[in-house]
């Protein structure tokens, strides 16, 4: 099995390149880089007609032209334009690699201002427009004729290996920004906002190409109404779906629907630059996600035979007192003895404590202690706000029962959610991983058995028995935390693995995804849009099949009979399909697939196993894949249980390097990730250790 991932493998035409274009290098002469420098714009504008510019990091930015262009004017006229006294300016020659020239645009660099060019295109949906702003390429949703405090737009970025990127940055209207400043008392906040107002472009809305421009200072005053800035609403961070195909227009705004449309608008217009398709990866070892600790509360019963669960009401209201009844109804099914359960005004020191308090705003406005106390080593606690669980839910209770069970395993120093011993291991195994706040590494040693312990290693290994980690968990530029390093793992003969987080994530087939969602919200064929037509091939299906009970489906053909000759749509007929047979009724999925399959006609995106299996290969189970003597790489997806209609996060590639002449070992810790109690209800995408070091680390910030 193989799956894509959002590496791209690009070849350059450079002959075409050098027939159509002619590129310049702009340098900074003064301290700093171009990030939001307005002379990129200016380059864009009706001066100097560049067909594309860019810029991600460094000294360098360059600016793209369409032949033809009188090259030498060109440059003359940006070296006499006072934009541009504190920059070097020449032409530059684009090539496959640096190795080819030394003045050149190559590799990366020039297949992201390729990428930029995209921006004279229009794109392929009405709803969206690409445009060049700064050196970069953003995708922006249409926004004229409205008037919009905030937008969403992606940025698409190529690396400089190769690993394409969606990125969602927040831009709101300035006089939204204006607003929140003179209201807002947190001087933190005044002062992101007013970095954003005086130190970060301005864009206004172009009428001409229906999208964003940059405000230059030639445009005069501009109104605040529709000026964007890229500025976050306080706590609240912008975001969208990897992926989601609940319908073709949400998944051309999720981020996989943003990659699908890059890739197939530079098929449309760039093919005879650059020929480009995302990286394949071969999978060696697919563990399917199943296990499940979480699923049903009577999973529990043996984890919570006999322990006391205690209730502290520390609001004393009659919502809280409603909120400790709701509590105990919806803990009951996860108890063999209801009686464990009491409600009492303090903490027990051999209970699970559920304590009911007020958020931090509460107690900061009305001048009150804040009753939050996080757990220690002594006593669990979960703290339940009144205001954020108004609507208490199962979830809710069932996700506060996992924590506080992982901090009784922390207490008790034995594991009691994974059967450690399964993973036969002879001696003592080690993970370890920093706490940042506090610049130091917590290590936890597990037994065979699954009893474990903690270490604190502070001022940066001061203890002889991991001091031989040092080098691998410090950057050896500044002695802090190697940038992307997860966790450190030591199995029980000494081998020592890194786990690194990378930026390279899967991608599903995106193609077939958009295929599948188009064909669902295709029209009836002209000949099969009315009642008779449909109920025409009700008769056939009945007649080809032998079915049992017959009889909901004959009440189903005469409903369509009724219609007669009347148009019915696609959604209205799933629906009176789904009322008359029952959405997951097995004949109502071999009905929908003998539409497919006789009469060409898809009714619904398909989600059983094998159709699973082909269309997100890339979004599920752990994969193991890669591995080298010293390296190797896996990822974590979904559990096929739980596909809906989208997938929220994308899954990131993970690295594993063997150190010190070390052997891999990591693939014998591969099952600890097939556990449900680190995010309920989901797999975890690094050993499960990592997430009792977190916990420990919350536990000791109270000593």
């Amino acid at each position: 099995m193989s799956i894509l991932t959002n590496r791209l493998k690009i070849n350059f035409n450079i002959d075409a390149i050098k027939r159509d274009f002619i590129f310049i290098r702009l340098e900074r002469e003064i301290k700093g880089n171009w990030s939001g420098a307005r002379e990129l714009d200016y380059l864009l504008g009706k001066d100097f007609h560049a067909f594309a510019v860019m810029f991600q990091y460094g000294k360098y930015a360059y600016a793209m032209f369409k032949k033809p262009v009188d090259i030498y004017q060109c440059l003359s006229n940006i070296r006499s334009n006072k934009e541009f006294n504190d920059n070097a300016v020449m032409e530059v020659i684009p090539t496959v690699s640096r190795d080819d020239a030394e003045d050149c645009i190559c590799e990366a660099w020039l297949a992201q201002i390729l990428l930029n060019s995209l921006s004279s295109s229009r794109s392929r949906f009405v709803k969206y427009h690409y445009c060049n702003l700064t050196g970069a390429l953003l995708l922006v949703p249409n926004i004229e004729g409205k008037n919009k405090d905030c937008l969403d737009i992606a940025k698409i970025t190529l690396r400089y290996d190769y690993l394409l990127k969606v990125e969602i940055v927040r831009h709101r209207t300035k006089i939204s920004i204006l607003k929140e400043l003179k209201n807002t008392t947190d001087n933190q906040r005044k002062k992101e906002l007013n970095t954003a107002l005086y130190n970060k472009p301005h864009y206004i809305f172009e009428p001409s190409t229906s999208s964003l421009r940059r405000h230059l200072e030639r445009d005069g005053e501009s109104d605040a109404k529709l000026t964007y800035i890229a500025s976050g609403l306080k706590g609240k961070k912008a975001s969208t779906p990897f992926l989601d195909f609940a319908s073709i227009d949400d998944f051309n705004k999720s981020r996989a629907g943003i990659f699908d449309s890059v890739i197939t608008s530079i098929k449309e217009h760039l093919s005879e630059y650059m020929d480009v398709n995302f990286s394949p990866r071969k999978i060696d070892e697919e563990i399917p996600l199943k296990r499940t600790l979480m699923k049903q509360p009577k999973q529990l019963h043996s984890l919570l035979n006999e322990q006391k669960i205690n209730i502290v009401d520390r609001v004393n209201s009659e919502d809280s007192a409603s909120l400790v009844t709701t509590l105990k109804k919806l803990i009951f099914p996860y108890m063999t003895d209801q009686k464990l359960i009491t409600d009492e005004k303090t903490d027990k020191k051999n209970a699970l404590n559920f304590r009911i308090i007020h958020n931090e705003s509460y107690y900061s406005k009305n001048g009150l202690d804040d009753e939050y106390i996080a757990s220690d080593e002594n006593t669990q606690r979960q703290n339940l706000t009144i205001e954020s669980t108004a609507s208490l839910n199962q979830a809710i209770v069932k996700t506060s029962i996992k924590e506080l069970l992982i901090k009784r395993d922390i207490s008790s120093g034995k594991l009691n959610l994974f059967n450690w011993a399964e993973l036969q291991c002879k001696g003592v195994w080690t993970f370890a991983a920093w706490d940042e706040d506090k610049s130091h590494v917590i290590f936890m040693e597990i037994q065979p058995n699954g009893d474990f312990e903690f270490h604190r290693v502070k001022d940066l290994f001061n203890w002889k028995k991991f001091e031989q980690y040092q080098n691998f968990m410090t950057d050896d530029n500044n002695s802090k935390k190697l940038r992307t390093l997860e966790g450190l793992v030591v199995s029980d003969v000494g081998d020592i693995n890194q786990i690194f987080r990378t930026e390279e994530i899967t991608i599903p087939d995106l193609d077939k995804i958009r295929t599948i969602i188009e064909e669902v919200e295709m029209l009836f064929p002209e000949n099969k849009r009315n009642g008779d037509a449909l109920a025409e091939i009700i008769q056939g299906f009945m007649e080809e099949r032998v079915i049992e009970n017959r009889d909901k489906l004959v009440k189903f053909h005469e409903e369509l009979k009724k219609l007669g000759d009347s148009e019915i749509d696609k959604n209205s007929f799933k629906k009176i399909l789904n009322e008359q047979l029952g959405k997951q009724s097995t004949i109502a999925s071999e009905l929908r697939d003998y539409f497919l399959t006789k009469h060409q006609i898809r009714l619904h995106f398909p989600k059983d196993k094998h159709s699973l299996d082909d269309i997100f290969a890339a979004s599920l189970n752990i994969n193991y894949f890669g591995e080298t003597a010293t390296e190797a790489y896996y990822f974590v997806g979904n559990r096929k249980e739980n596909v809906q209609s989208s997938f929220k996060d994308s899954c990131h590639l993970r690295k594993i390097v063997a150190v010190d002449g070390s052997e891999l070992i990591f693939r014998q810790l591969l099952t600890t990730m097939d556990v449900d109690f680190v995010r309920t209800g989901q797999s975890t995408v690094i050993p499960f250790p990592f997430k009792y070091i977190e916990e420990y680390k919350k536990i000791i910030q109270v000593k």
